[in-house]
């Protein structure tokens, strides 16, 4: 797409009536209150007679909007049909957070004096607006058994690995996993890092959505070029939610371009997502193959000695003792996230200080109810377990619990018992019970086998390790 061409899809449409007419209809399906409390901030970011991107300044409110009234079941009224009674014409309807600028660039700078946008209190690390958490460093950082790789990569990026050697040149990091297992931590201790090693180093930290909404203004304003030469200026690029420039094509060239300049440069560039590349929908195939060919690692979700580690690690941090007893009752029943295991902790530890209570097995169980039954209704169960293998190798569930021994049936129900016996806490004869009437043994040997042929077949090794994301996506 031409700049032109892109001018007149980001410059604002004059239906001054729309907004006022959505929110009327908006306020009418989902009430007042509900209105109220997570619509009424909506702005429009940008807009054409096929897209809207309404813009919130809380990140936590845009994944609320998104959740209950975007990707909402078939049949039910959301955001998208709602703004078609108004505009028949409109195909999709985004939403983002753009957090309030509280900095404007210097207007009587010239473009070589202006910073790429402005500078946080720390030092040299620009952050486009949003602030560094300070907590978010390597020292606060816990490393365990499952962000192993992860953690390694990432100090190797800021310079601080041993093993950083054993690469010539900068190589672009891609750090995936679910909600909640620290990506964010992780990017942001690389830029804390780098600001501390070298204070002449441009370190950026922004997000995908910031990425965009700097770009569209560039667009607006009629000064491109002017961004295209600040960001190829820096010398660290660390983008988080990747995922979000998806179905932009624009941006996604804008990003490319970016990307590739940097990288050609032995520029370091960190990108962070909530998926693995191959999994990325609606992305430029050139991108996605530019992203795999740096190194790709991935949060996976901790198991029970890992959630152990992180608990007791955290409550030292916290100068708080609590005995094993309750950290293992912690870490077995809760497995959503890291998040989840800090917030248990905390509200345990809250009550601790604030309220004199002692923490005991029985008072845990009993301030912790929300968090474990937000754990077991999350958790992977072996329906959903054969729902994805299925799906993967193109059969039916029906297949999964058949006596059919077929190689293209008996192998996949085998990888299906595995997964089942790795992430659920049903026993052996639950799990052949829910591959119809297999018994215990069964089990156990499908599980053995897998366990071989991810050894000894590499296409086994990553169809089992694809289906392992899926199942923790």
């Amino acid at each position: 797409m031409s700049i032109a061409a892109l001018q007149i899809a980001a410059a604002p449409i004059i239906h001054t009536n729309f907004l006022e007419e959505f929110f009327a209809i908006c306020k009418t399906e989902f009430g007042e209150e509900n209105f109220s409390k997570w619509l009424a901030s909506l702005e429009i970011f940008s807009e054409s007679e096929s897209e809207i991107i309404f813009s919130t300044p809380s990140k936590f409110i845009r994944d609320w909007i998104i959740r209950e009234f975007l990707e909402v079941k078939s049949g039910q009224k959301n955001l998208k049909n709602l703004a078609q009674t108004l505009r028949p014409q409109l195909k999709k309807i985004v939403v983002i957070s753009v957090a309030k600028a509280t900095e404007e660039l210097t207007p009587q700078l010239s473009n070589a004096e202006q910073k790429i946008v402005n500078l946080t209190p720390h030092g040299n690390v620009f952050a486009f607006g949003t602030e560094l958490n300070s907590r978010y460093t390597f020292h606060n950082f816990i490393s365990a058994k499952y962000n192993k790789l992860a953690v390694s990569m990432a100090k190797i990026s800021a310079g601080i690995d041993a093993q950083i050697n054993l690469f010539d040149d900068k190589i672009p990091l891609f750090i995936h996993g679910g909600v909640g297992m620290g990506k964010t931590h992780l990017a942001q201790a690389i830029a804390w890092q780098l600001k501390d090693q070298d204070k002449s180093k441009k370190v950026v930290y922004l997000s995908a959505e910031k990425f965009m909404y700097h770009f569209v203004q560039s667009i607006r304003s009629n000064d491109v070029m002017s961004f295209k030469e600040k960001m190829r200026s820096i010398d660290v690029l660390i983008v988080d939610d990747v995922q979000f420039i998806a179905g932009k094509e624009s941006t996604q060239q804008e990003f490319m371009n970016c990307f590739n300049s940097l990288v050609e440069d032995n520029k370091q560039v960190v990108l962070v997502c909530d998926r693995c590349p191959s999994d990325l929908t609606n992305i430029d195939e050139k991108l996605k193959s530019r992203i795999s060919g740096g190194m790709i690692v991935n949060f996976k979700s901790p198991d029970y000695q890992d959630r152990l580690a992180i608990l007791k690690a955290k409550a030292q941090l916290m100068e708080q003792e609590i005995c094993e007893k309750v950290l293992s009752f912690i870490a077995e029943k809760i497995s959503t996230s890291v998040r989840d295991l800090e917030g248990a902790l905390k509200k345990l530890i809250a009550g601790k200080v604030l309220l004199g209570e002692e923490i005991t097995l029985e008072s845990t169980k009993v301030i912790l109810a929300d968090y474990v039954r937000k754990s077991h209704s999350q958790a992977p169960t072996i329906e959903k377990i054969q729902k994805i293998v299925a799906n993967f190798y193109g059969i039916k569930i029906s297949d999964l619990t058949a006596k059919n021994r077929a190689r293209n049936i008996a192998r996949p129900r085998q990888i299906a018992m595995y997964l089942s016996k790795n992430f659920t806490s049903e026993s052996l004869p639950k799990i052949g019970a829910g591959f119809g009437g297999k018994n215990h043994a069964t089990v156990i040997h499908s599980v053995k086998l897998v366990k071989e042929l991810m050894n000894s077949d590499q296409k086994i090794l990553q169809e089992v390790k694809g289906l392992e994301e899926k199942i923790l996506g």
